[in-house]
């Protein structure tokens, strides 16, 4: 799992969003192939990862701003001696209206959320209208660092002028063709059984057979759309979870290698020192120790633009 750190104060609206600092590289776990409701918004800060979002691969670079809207499988895996920055933001379309049977939802914000539009997954800074969209994402950043009164207003209006802009530069395009889709949902299925049995013996002539494929033909679609084996990204899966299990509880490392579908202790230990380059109990005390320290500000955050003073960064919120 990739590092996460917090640069938020307690959400005192309940809004369904999230804002997170992400540093991902070698000594912490990709973020293996996955999806959620929310939209996702990914600013890299420094630096290069590998993502898939559906079954498209991009190599991340600086200024690079990633779309990747809901229900959609993504995953990011670290590159060798790489390490990426990034903001990201994750927001639930029902914020601005996705629930309502109006005109406007119907048109704009319920197509998006349902998959009858598409977004552009990347933008580039070489790419047309990158500044406007940039600086728009920068105000919003801002309006969730400061909290200010009323700032869910501002919260709402400066996503809808985000959208606007989209939607402006030909961001949003119609939606993916019915084969597409559902060779999507395919690999949804997938991976959602993955999600469920990854604690049991699993063998790929079972998967095979259950999604009605042959081995060789399974094995390929799976690498084909992941970037990654069946198998390594059940083992991916399987560390992940332990993880988890590493910072939210106090079982021993053998309790937890036996939880997350590992029968033996050593192949546990030796695949997890592989990934991260730390024994399990030496990624549970870094772990825990970075919870301890303080979050960092987005003015710090994002001193190392070329903002030539304070107004410049208060004027992004402009």
């Amino acid at each position: 799992m990739a590092q996460y750190s917090r640069h938020l104060r307690d959400n005192p609206s309940d809004f369904p969003y999230d804002f997170e600092k992400q540093i991902l590289s070698k000594q912490s776990a990709d973020t293996i192939y996955h999806w959620h409701p929310e939209l996702e918004i990914i600013y890299v800060k420094k630096g290069t990862a590998t993502l898939y979002i559906n079954s498209e691969r991009f190599e991340s670079h600086e200024g690079d701003i990633f779309l990747i809207q809901p229900t959609s499988p993504h995953a990011i895996y670290a590159i060798e001696n790489q390490e990426q920055i990034s903001t990201v933001f994750r927001i639930h379309l029902d914020f601005l209206g996705r629930n309502q049977i109006d005109s406007f939802s119907q048109r704009y914000i319920q197509p998006i959320y349902s998959g009858h539009f598409y977004l552009t997954p990347r933008i580039s800074p070489d790419d047309h209208a990158y500044e406007p969209i940039r600086d728009c994402l920068f105000s919003l950043f801002s309006i969730l660092e400061e909290q200010s009164i009323y700032y869910d207003l501002l919260l709402k209006s400066k996503l809808y002028e985000f959208f606007y802009l989209l939607f402006k530069y030909r961001y949003v395009n119609r939606h993916y063709t019915d084969d597409t889709y559902q060779k999507y949902q395919k690999l949804k299925e997938m991976i959602g059984y993955l999600e469920q049995h990854y604690a049991e013996p699993i063998q790929i002539d079972h998967l095979a057979t259950t999604f009605g494929y042959s081995k060789n033909h399974f094995m390929n679609i799976f690498k084909q759309h992941t970037g990654t084996s069946c198998m390594d990204y059940l083992i991916r899966l399987r560390l992940e979870k332990a993880c988890e299990k590493l910072v939210q509880t106090n079982q021993s490392v053998q309790e937890i290698a036996s939880q997350v579908g590992f029968t033996n202790l050593s192949n546990f230990n030796r695949q997890f020192k592989q990934h991260f380059h730390l024994t399990p109990r030496q990624y549970r005390n870094q772990q825990l120790k970075k919870e301890s320290e303080p979050y960092l500000s987005l003015e710090s955050y994002l001193g190392n633009f070329s903002f030539s003073n304070k107004r410049d960064l208060a004027a992004l919120s402009d």
